[in-house]
Parts: C-alpha cells; sequence; structure tokens
C-alpha cells in the first residue's frame, strides 16, 4: 500500500515539473521573439528613416542650390555697384530696384536686397511694398558680420521686417578700394515644409542653437528639441533669429534616451498622433549647420513585438500541446491494431470495386471523347460547306451583274472597230482587236459562273496548252515587267491538246503566275520558270519561283478557301481553292512544294485530249 502511494506521489511530482518546463518553455519563447522582433522592427525603421531623411536633405539642398547664384548676380550687377557707390542718388536707386524686382521676378525667390557698408538697405525687390526692406539697417544681422568678414554668409532667421521666417544667402560686393556692401537674398522655406507636411512624417529641422526652425508640426516652431540652458536663450536673443518673441523654453521633447542601439523621445500633449514615445532619428547637415530629425511612433513597433511574442508562446503550447496528444495516441495505437486487418480487407475490396468503376470510366471517356470529334469535323464540313455556299452565290450574282456590261461593251468595242474600219487606221483596229480578245475571255468566264451556278454539266472542250500559258503571260506581262522578272519558257513545238475549257485552265495559270509574283516582290533573284512535260496520257505544267517560300506547316492548308500567307487586306485566300476546283473538273491534280529556302513550285497535271494521243503513238 505504501510503495503504491509512492509511485503515485512519484508520478504527480513528474507531471509537475513536466507542466513547470512546458510554462517555461512558452514564456521564454515569447520573450525570444519579442526581443528578435523589436530588434528587427527597430533596425527597419532606422534604415526606413535615414532613406526618407537623405530625401529631404536633397529636396532642401536642391531648393537652397536653385536660388545660389542670385547673390552673385547681384553683387556682379551694374545697377547695384552703381547705387552703392551713391546711396543717396533717386535715380540710381529706383534703377537698383527695378533690376532686382526684374531679377526676382525671373528667380521666384523670397527676396533680394542690397546692404551698404554700414549696414542700412539701400535697395530691395520689394521696394514698393509696405514692409519694404529700403532703408532699414539690419548691421545686428549675422550674415551681414559674417559676409563682410568671410565674403559668404548662410543664415535662417525670423524677418524683423515682414515677420515671415527664411534663410539667408549673403555675399559681399566687393569695390576697388574695399568692401562695398552686401547682397543678400531671403529664401522662403515654407513650400519645404508644406510638402513634408503632405508626407505625413513628424520631421524638424533644428538649428546650431538646438532650437526647431523648420517643423511638420507648427506648434514645435522656434522651440528647442530638448531641454536648453537660460545662457544659451541670453546669447541668442539678440540675434532676433527667432523673431521678436524669441524663442520657447518648453522643449519639444520632455526626455531623450538611448535604448537598443537608437534614441528614444518622450513627448507629451493632448494630441495622440504626436505624444507618447517615438524613436528618433538626425541627420546632419554640416553646410548649414542643421540636423534634420525625424519621429516615429513605437507604439506600432511594441504591438507588432508583442504579436510576434504571443504567436510564438501559442505556436510552443500547441507543439507542447502535440507531443502530449502523440503520447497519448501511442497508448491507442495498440487498441487499433486489432481492427487494422479487418480495415485491410475492406479496404482491399473496395479498391477492386474503384479498379473496376475506373476502367468503365475510362471506356466511357474515351467514347465520349470520339463523339466529340466526329461532332468537331461534322460542325467543320457545315462550316465549308456554308462557305462554299456563300462563294457560290456571290460568284453567281457577279457573273449576272458583269454580263450585262460586257454585252454593252461588245457592242461598243463592234462600233469602235467599225469607225477604225472606215478611217483606216490599224493601229486602233490592233488595239481594239487585243481588247476584244479580253472581252470574250471575261463573257466566257461571266458564262462559265452562270453555269457553274446552275449546275449543268459542262460541254467537252479541247485547248491548246501552248496558247493557253501564253495567253496568260500576255496577260501578266505587265505585272512581270513592272518587278523586272525574267520568264524561263520554252514552247512545245508541238500543239499540245488537253482536255478542259481554255478559259478555265488560263485562269488557273495567271492565278500560280500571280502568286509567283507577288512571292518574289522582295527578293534579289526574279525568276519565274515555267516547264512542261508528258507522260503517258497527261501533261505536267510545272511553275517555280525564286520567292521566299511557303512554310511547312501552311503547306497543307493552301488550297482551303479563304486560307491565305498575305498579309491583312493583300487578298482573300480564294484564289488558289478557286484553282484546285477548277483542275479537279477538269480531271486533273495541282499540288505544291516548297523547299526550305529555294521558292515554291506548284506542278498542275491535266489529261491530255484523245487525238494527241493517238499522234504520240503514231509518232
Amino acid at each position: 500500500m505504501s510503495s503504491r502511494f509512492a509511485l503515485r506521489e512519484l508520478l504527480g511530482r513528474r507531471q509537475l515539473l513536466l507542466i513547470a518546463a512546458a510554462l517555461l518553455a512558452v514564456v521564454a519563447s515569447g520573450w525570444v521573439a519579442f526581443e528578435f522582433t523589436l530588434a528587427g522592427s527597430i533596425r527597419s525603421v532606422g534604415e526606413q528613416a535615414e532613406r526618407r531623411l537623405v530625401l529631404f536633405d536633397r529636396t532642401l539642398e536642391a531648393m537652397i542650390e536653385r536660388f545660389h547664384y542670385l547673390p552673385s548676380s547681384m553683387a556682379l550687377a551694374a545697377e547695384v555697384r552703381a547705387v552703392l557707390a551713391e546711396p543717396d542718388n533717386g535715380e540710381r536707386r529706383e534703377l537698383a530696384n527695378g533690376f532686382l524686382s526684374r531679377l526676382n521676378d525671373t528667380a521666384g525667390a523670397g527676396e533680394l536686397f542690397v546692404m551698404a557698408e554700414d549696414g542700412h538697405v539701400v535697395a530691395a525687390s520689394n521696394w514698393w511694398a509696405y514692409d519694404s526692406f529700403v532703408g532699414e539697417n539690419l548691421a545686428y544681422r549675422p550674415y551681414f558680420e559674417e559676409a563682410m568678414a568671410d565674403g559668404d554668409a548662410k543664415f535662417y532667421a525670423v524677418g524683423t521686417v515682414t515677420g515671415v521666417a527664411g534663410y539667408f544667402l549673403a555675399r559681399r560686393i566687393e569695390g576697388e578700394n574695399g568692401p562695398l556692401g552686401v547682397a543678400v537674398t531671403k529664401i522662403n522655406l515654407g513650400e519645404i515644409e508644406a510638402n513634408w507636411w503632405r508626407s505625413g512624417e513628424l520631421i524638424g529641422i533644428v538649428d546650431v542653437n538646438n532650437i526647431t526652425i523648420l517643423s511638420t508640426r507648427p506648434d514645435w516652431r522656434y522651440r528647442p528639441i530638448a531641454p536648453v540652458a537660460q545662457a544659451d536663450y541670453a546669447r541668442i536673443a539678440p540675434q532676433l533669429r527667432y523673431g521678436p518673441q524669441g524663442a520657447r523654453e518648453a522643449p519639444v521633447a520632455s526626455a531623450v534616451w538611448p535604448s537598443r542601439g537608437a534614441n528614444f523621445a518622450y513627448i507629451a500633449g493632448e494630441d495622440a498622433d504626436t505624444s507618447g514615445v517615438f524613436m528618433v532619428d538626425e541627420l546632419r547637415l554640416p553646410a548649414h549647420q542643421w540636423r534634420i530629425i525625424s519621429f516615429t511612433p513605437t507604439g506600432p513597433l511594441f504591438r507588432d513585438a508583442w504579436l510576434a511574442a504571443t504567436a510564438a508562446s501559442l505556436g510552443v503550447a500547441a507543439l507542447l500541446m502535440i507531443l502530449a496528444l502523440l503520447a497519448q495516441r501511442r497508448r491507442l495505437v495498440a487498441q487499433r491494431l486489432a481492427e487494422h486487418e479487418r480495415l485491410e480487407q475492406r479496404v482491399a475490396e473496395r479498391t477492386e470495386d474503384l479498379h473496376i468503376a475506373n476502367e468503365a470510366l475510362r471506356e466511357e471517356i474515351s467514347e465520349r471523347i470520339r463523339a466529340e470529334d466526329a461532332e468537331r469535323q461534322v460542325q467543320a464540313h457545315l462550316v465549308q460547306a456554308a462557305k462554299l455556299a456563300s462563294l457560290g452565290q456571290a460568284l453567281a450574282g457577279v457573273a449576272h451583274e458583269v454580263s450585262q456590261p460586257v454585252s454593252a461593251l461588245t457592242t461598243h468595242l463592234a462600233s469602235a472597230k467599225l469607225l477604225a474600219t472606215r478611217r483606216q487606221d490599224e493601229e486602233i483596229g490592233s488595239v481594239l482587236g487585243q481588247i476584244d480578245k479580253i472581252v470574250d475571255r471575261l463573257a466566257a468566264l461571266t458564262g462559265h459562273l452562270k453555269t457553274f451556278a446552275r449546275k449543268q454539266p459542262p460541254a467537252p472542250i479541247e485547248a491548246d496548252l501552248g496558247a493557253v500559258i501564253a495567253n496568260a503571260l500576255d496577260l501578266v506581262d505587265h505585272k512581270l515587267r513592272q518587278l523586272g522578272i525574267d520568264v524561263e519558257y520554252g514552247r512545245p513545238v508541238l500543239p499540245l491538246k488537253v482536255t478542259g475549257n481554255p478559259v478555265h485552265i488560263e485562269q488557273v495559270l495567271i492565278n500560280l503566275f500571280t502568286n509567283a509574283v507577288d512571292a518574289m516582290a522582295g527578293q534579289k533573284v526574279r525568276v519565274l520558270s515555267i516547264g512542261v512535260h508528258t507522260a503517258g496520257r497527261q501533261v505536267s505544267v510545272v511553275v517555280t519561283d525564286t520567292g521566299a517560300g511557303i512554310p511547312a506547316e501552311a503547306l497543307s492548308s493552301i488550297f482551303d478557301p479563304f486560307y491565305s500567307t498575305k498579309g491583312p487586306g493583300e487578298g482573300l485566300g480564294l484564289g488558289l481553292s478557286i484553282s484546285y476546283g477548277l483542275v479537279r473538273d477538269l480531271g486533273g491534280s495541282i499540288s505544291a512544294v516548297s523547299p526550305s529556302g529555294r521558292g515554291a513550285s506548284f506542278t498542275v497535271t491535266l489529261p491530255l485530249a484523245a487525238a494527241t494521243t493517238e499522234r504520240e503513238r503514231i509518232d
């Protein structure tokens, strides 16, 4: 009994130790996550603040640099030197005032003015205003003393005359016998301050006295960034740098301290956006003895750190819970081993059923795919038939509309030939004869279209292949000459009679010649080769060009209706399709090959007429 009690006590202590270790692990993980996240956030915020401060610095320097040339330009101006030589001369003062006004209208600075060697302002760009600088003695200003002593000076202060703060650029005006005075440009930095305010940042520029001179918060202006000794207030008061009221004693930040590799400040106030603990980053501007200081709220940083700590703690707690569940699961494994074999048997049976169902499903999918392929083929044939039907209707309409003008043209040609005969003008008669042949060909073509539209069986006709080729070359001769294409063609010595309408054969050859001419338009070598070969009861006409050729993937589709390798607006894609149909109706065939880089070659095979075949056997 005592041993059982001791064992139970031992198990209870072990569980307590495990629970304590788990709690310690959860707390430690949260603390590590908090510190790591906070350190990373502080580093990231510092880097971002540094980049923003550099950007603000560049903006400030760009604005000051834009007006940097003005004091030198004023010091060299004849009007300025003249008024400094005779400050009491009213005419020279007016000329100097007008010059400064015009210069400032062009430059767009705050104000421009010139001070004599005793500190009196003798000319200013705002000479016409009630708060003009003219006549004021500004010898007490540090920029006047520094410019007279060193030649150049820079100074930020509130204007004692206008009450408007500005950045003063001063340059000493040299004379033959010593300094004549000082040229001063006042730059209004309000534009910079407004741009910073729109950015939503908490930014301030602190001068050499640790006083805020520019800020996105108007209530921070002319307040020390941190507490300043009373002796420093007494020293800077006579300069009137911060206006008649001087700098205010209430600091912006009541406390500033370093922590975690960064500086932090506490700002007290009623405004939630500008009160609390802030991370402080600064960028020094040695050229102006200023510092740009940015304040970043630390609330989001600590909030993210606490969230990370909470997530880490919860994660570790969940992991420990998983481990506890795994330990408990081990105890359940022994109970499930007995059911394992029975489950395997059921799974095997179910797998067999699924295999049979999958086979049936595969067969059904294959059958459905075959049905869909067949349906797509039928749809494609229907679309092609619809296209050809539309093409036939269009051809019938064209033939009907063209036949009447052709008849009228035939009548007018007959009248013209009669007039040429009466006037005995053989040249006009010859030209009219050529035109008459073309009109006859056009009439035959329209007649064929009408016959094709009525679906009447064509009457058997024989044609001389040599004459047909010659007529086709005559009709495209102008295009051949225009592009400078050489023709290689040897007309057969004996007539070759083929079965078919000569107009149809001529139409096919013209289409092939025209396509060859278009294919050679951009080539250096332009040769159109025409070969005629007989084999048994057939004759072949081979048309070869030296163009760019036909892509291999397009060879199988070039005889389809509305298929074209030409650009938009250059063809309908019907020429080869019509030619294919005409040759097929004549009992022949047409094919094309295009060796890579060696142009294209079309072969038209036609049956020879019975008379020609008989003559070949006799010969």
